[in-house]
Order: C-alpha cells, then structure tokens, then sequence
C-alpha cells in the first residue's frame, strides 16, 4: 500500500473486486485495521486488510464518492456511485453502519450491462426445466420464485423475461433495484426519495397494459392481491417470496389472508431454490463422491461458479382441492410428491452423483 494515495488504493480495490466478479465488497472497522473481504461464489474471503492510520481516509473518500454526509458517523447511511470500469459504468450501493469500532462498509456490485442467462445455463434438470417452461407458455398466470437471500431469484425471473421477450408482447417490471438491464423490457426501479414507491408503482404498472408483469418481492397483503387481481384479469405475473421451500409459499399466502379460491385461480407454480458452488476441475474421487481440494484456478477455494438446484411445485387439481380445505404445511408436500414434485434435496443429490457439486456443499445449502 506504500506509495499508493487513498483515491488510489479505493479505486484499486472496486477494480480488485470486480475482476474476482465479487458480488458485495465489506469493509469492517476493527480494533488494529479496515477487514477487507470479498463475496464470491456467496462465501466471503478475507483480502488484505487497510492500515489502521489509513481507515477513517478510505471510508471518507467512499463516503464522498457515493454522496454520505461525511461528518455523520454514528447513523446508517446509504448512497451509491456510478463506477467507470473500462468504459462502463457499473452500479455500487453503498451502506454505512456504526459499530464500536467505527463504521462498517458494504459494497453492492451492480453490473448493469453483464448478460442476462439463459433458463439453460441455470442448471435446471431437464424434467423440472420442461414443466417450468410449460408454465411460462401460459397467457396468464401468476409465478412465484422463492428462496432466501442471495439463491437467485432475480437471475431466474430475469431467464425467464428473457426467454419470453418478443416484439409482440409488453413486459414491465417494478424492481428494488434492477440488477441488470433487458433489452426490450421496461424496467421500472423504487425511488422512494422522489416519491416513486412500492405502494404507487404496483399499481401505476398495471395502467400501463402489460401483457407480462415482474413484481419484485410480495410484500404484504396488498401486494399479493394485486398480484392475484392482476393475473385474473389476463396477465402473466411473476414475484418473489423469501419462504424456504415451495410448500410454504402456499402457506404464506394463506398465512397473509389470501382466501383459498383466489390462491387456486391465480397461482400457476411455485419454483424454489437455492445457490451451489460448483466444484473446480481440480476435484477428486473419494469413494462415492466427488470432494473439492484448491488450485490457483478457483483460488484454493476447491469451487468455481454456481448454479441452482430447485424445487417445482404446480397447482394441480389434487393440490387445489387441498388448498380448498385449509391445510398444514406437511399435506401439501405430500400431495405435491405424489404429483411428481422433486425436492431441493433430490435436485441437489442429482448433480453430487453427477460431479458437479460436492456432498459438503448440498448439505451446507440446504441446512
């Protein structure tokens, strides 16, 4: 870090970060440095951390980049910064938070302009793909991805705008942000400081005659009605839920007081998933399985890459006389199984028998 100035080495560690194509950058206050680390592949790695004399500078000049009050220290603060990467711009969304050792960082990498996947690249198994995309055929409907933080949903929904995007037909979306721009697509982002909210974009969305709608996050009741509302009325919506598995979406829109008939002439499907680190090509056979060991590749970390194992619940008519009566969570699944649904954990089994992932890694995610 020596000879190097503070507007230097912050420029040099965004750049760092977006060459790993790291996902968040965090910046910790300690007792005797700045902690450095990465997000990659959903696990965070330690980097090199930032002199103690040099920590209130660095922070200082994030602060100033990304337009923080620079002498409020003892509040949460937001901002962002339009980040010049070879002649083009990704996003970064800043958050500050104090602590007892001063503040905390945590960079959000945007990438704008990296491309959208296709349903393909996401690692469905054909069967779970073919009922998905039979889903997505549907004029109307309403579809549901779940998952907790960081699984993947907005990469998904976005495959799947992707792979429905035509001439012919208008797709809008409301996002808290847009992650990545769609060709074709009107996407619309919450700007709640200019008074552009959840509250009035759900609605104003609506007027504007979409055949296809993506609804960031269901939120609350209202929402969901109005995501209901609007897939009876001849338009194909999609949103997010933050449930475990595919079973407790259902059981949380009846948990929001959505009554069971308006949850049976709406939902199409729900899709569950999670994120897995992909092994290296460096991996090793141990007895059954397939382990990760580290090369310079995947930097010693024994994985490179990621990609979905996932859970398809569809409305049946079996499920739909079942939602009629209220049920628990454990009738549902059984139904769902007797209707052909594979599980997280059978997906996930699929690709550790294929190579592609490694048992430690399944059972990390799914437990």
């Amino acid at each position: 870090m020596e000879g190097f100035s503070v507007v230097e080495l912050v420029d040099n560690l965004i750049l760092d970060a977006i060459n790993k194509k790291s996902s968040d950058i965090h910046l910790e206050s300690t007792e005797n440095n700045l902690r450095v680390r990465f997000r990659l592949d959903g696990m965070l790695h330690d980097q090199n951390p930032i002199e103690k004399s040099l920590m209130e500078q660095f922070l200082s000049r994030i602060k100033v980049l990304s337009h923080i009050d620079t002498s409020k220290k003892r509040v949460p603060q937001d901002g962002k910064i339009k980040f010049n990467h070879n002649g083009r711009f990704i996003d970064l969304r800043i958050s500050t938070f104090p602590t007892i050792y001063g503040e905390k960082c945590v960079i959000r990498i945007l990438d704008n302009d990296a491309k959208v996947v296709n349903l393909e690249q996401l690692g469905f198994d054909a069967p779970i793909l073919k009922k998905f995309r039979s889903l997505l055929h549907k004029p109307t409907g309403f579809i549901l991805v779940t998952g907790p933080t960081g699984s993947g949903k907005t990469t998904t929904l976005y495959a799947a705008l992707s792979y429905l995007n035509s001439k012919e037909k208008n797709i809008i979306t409301l996002e808290d942000p847009v992650e990545y721009c769609i060709e074709g697509v009107s996407q619309g982002q919450i700007n709640n400081e200019s008074g552009f909210t959840f509250q009035k974009g759900i609605r104003s969305l609506l007027r504007q005659d979409p055949d296809i709608a993506m609804i960031g996050e269901i939120r609350d009741k209202e929402s969901a009605k109005i995501a209901i509302e609007a897939s009876l009325t001849g338009h194909l919506v999609f949103s997010t839920l933050h449930t475990n598995d595919a079973p407790s979406a259902v059981m949380r829109l009846m948990d929001m007081g959505i009554e069971p008939y308006l949850i049976n002439a709406s939902l199409s499907g729900v899709l569950a998933q999670r994120l897995v680190r992909k092994l290296c090509e460096c991996k090793q056979s141990d007895q059954n399985y397939f382990v990760a060991t580290g090369c310079e590749v995947c930097n010693h970390t024994g994985y490179k890459g990621r990609l979905g194992i996932f859970e398809l619940l569809e409305l049946t008519n079996n499920l739909k006389s079942l939602v009629k009566e209220n049920p628990c969570f454990d009738a549902i699944q059984k139904q769902s199984i007797q209707d052909g649904m594979i599980l997280l954990k059978q997906d996930g089994m699929k690709k550790v028998d294929s190579g592609i992932i490694s048992l430690e890694e399944l059972l990390r995610v799914i437990n």
